[in-house]
């Protein structure tokens, strides 16, 4: 009986040990705290704030710190009726009573929820922060918990920018410098746009944007983005979640993207004459990503106007949207789109889960005559290795388009899927290609070598301008 007794005391002792891993943040004064949903982890609240507008466009967010596994309970208004949980390799099964949903996490992790047809909830769990700073500390600009308008904030080397959970600072990010970090848990309403820096970290804050590419980054080297959040909103064109424009050395980690346009954009682009415009040694791994209105999940492209672009690496992501027509015929979960005279090789999407929701395309890879945005100079694209990428829409195409004068070269799927299925040969799921050769299957098994179709699969090559010159495709 002692034993017993001891046991279950030990276990009594042990649970609240891992509700109390927990770190919550004040709401922040001012912000809508959210009508839809209230959310607990074991027995602590969590504030949940409702960003941008009203209905769909909003997203609801708790943001929270913690670590080992964990019980979230989420309470709506209404009976709960239907829900889903993504990313849907997450696996998380949960369990309805009345209005509440309930369901374990392992430790840190990031879900997209929807309940009936409310707005989505982002459920942000944090890694607990291995550095908290304070005001004071030699070094850096502090911001406590509250609303800050900063400004315009100039970066300068050895630079620390903290931004405490609970805390919002409006504000620009300007300038260059080295070995810059920005951390913290708190919210950041503005973009960053900044230009030949060396050894510069994004990590843990939350970006919320309405105007223009939130993350710009060129010209840099050696730069991290780790477990930041990006929410764009309310506007309508130019509104991407990261962009690496003429980098070399950039890794996006563990980050939650959901954008009006792209997600992550790679990009090279700028004035030859002031530095080199390749774009090299980029990866993008553990990421989830919500290409929510003229949007892919992850591009390479539209402006690439010089040097090459190589070793791009995206693995290990899950994209759960990606929607909007555009100047190839409309977006697609990731793609290549070659508008100007960069050379792009050595390209990899590995271990890439692509949900149902997408509008236009799963998958295009397009060689342009350089003339949407670039300077009508033609590139190339060649060595694109696809392996275990798992589509789920098998209705949508895949687009891989070169130019009568100039190929796209060596392009293997290995072990994909669309819809479930192993993807052997063009029969198995709807290719539109043209002007591609080393085309090249692996399911498995021996290779399968595609040549390149006789015939176009459509009147011209998508997006290619007609007789009059004009682009016929709403841009």
């Amino acid at each position: 009986m002692k034993r017993l007794v001891a046991f279950l005391l030990g276990i009594a002792l042990f649970l609240p040990a891992i509700a109390q891993n927990v770190v919550t943040y004040p709401a922040i004064p001012g912000m809508t705290a959210s009508p839809e949903y209230s959310l607990t982890v074991g027995n602590t609240p969590v504030w949940v704030e409702q960003v941008g507008p009203d209905g769909m466009e909003g997203l609801h967010v708790a943001n929270f710190s913690c670590e080992g596994p964990l019980a979230i309970t989420i309470e709506t208004q209404d009976k709960i009726k239907e829900y889903t949980i993504q990313p849907a390799s997450a696996r998380i099964k949960a369990a309805v009573r009345k209005n509440k949903l309930t369901f374990r996490i392992d430790g840190p992790k990031k879900l997209y929820i929807r309940i009936n047809d409310k707005p989505y909830l982002a459920l942000f769990a944090n890694p607990l922060e291995t550095e908290i700073l304070s005001a004071g500390t030699p070094g850096v600009r502090y911001f406590g918990p509250g609303v800050h308008d900063a400004g315009q904030i100039a970066l300068e080397d050895d630079m620390t920018i903290y931004i405490a959970g609970g805390a919002l600072v409006n504000g620009q990010i300007r300038g260059s410098g080295k070995n810059v970090r920005i951390l913290g848990r708190g919210s950041f309403g503005g973009n960053l746009s900044v230009s030949g820096c060396e050894n510069l970290t994004v990590d843990g804050i939350f970006m919320r944007s309405t105007r223009g590419w939130t993350n710009t980054v060129t010209n840099s080297r050696n730069t991290v983005y780790c477990n930041v959040k990006v929410f764009s909103h309310t506007g309508t064109w130019g509104l991407d979640g990261i962009n690496p424009v003429s980098c070399k050395g950039f890794l996006i980690d563990d980050c939650f993207i959901r954008t009006r346009d792209d997600c992550i954009a790679v990009k090279a682009n700028g004035n030859p004459d002031n530095f080199d415009l390749s774009c090299r040694d980029v990866t993008v791994r553990g990421c989830l990503l919500v290409g929510w209105d003229h949007a892919d999940g992850m591009t390479l492209g539209f402006e690439l106007n010089g040097g090459t672009v190589e070793n791009i690496r995206m693995t290990d992501c899950d994209i759960l949207r990606a929607r909007g027509s555009g100047r190839t015929g409309g977006h697609a979960a990731f793609s290549i789109v070659c508008d100007g005279p960069s050379e792009v090789r050595n390209i990899t999407f590995e271990n890439i889960r692509v949900e149902s929701d997408i509008e236009y395309k799963n998958l295009e890879i397009i060689l342009t005559e350089g003339e949407r945005y670039g300077n009508g100079k033609m590139g190339s694209i060649k060595g694109v290795l696809l392996k275990n990428v798992h589509w789920a829409n098998a209705g949508k195409p895949f687009t891989l388009v070169g130019h009568p004068t100039r190929f796209v070269e060596d392009i293997t799927f290995e072990d994909c899927y669309a819809g479930g299925k192993k993807i052997s040969c063009l029969k198995d799921a709807d290719f539109q290609a043209e002007y591609v050769k080393g085309l090249v299957f692996i399911p498995g098994g021996p290779a399968v070598v595609e040549r390149h179709p006789k015939e176009p699969y459509s009147g011209r090559v998508p997006g290619q301008r007609n007789s009059q010159g004009a682009d016929r495709r709403r841009p």
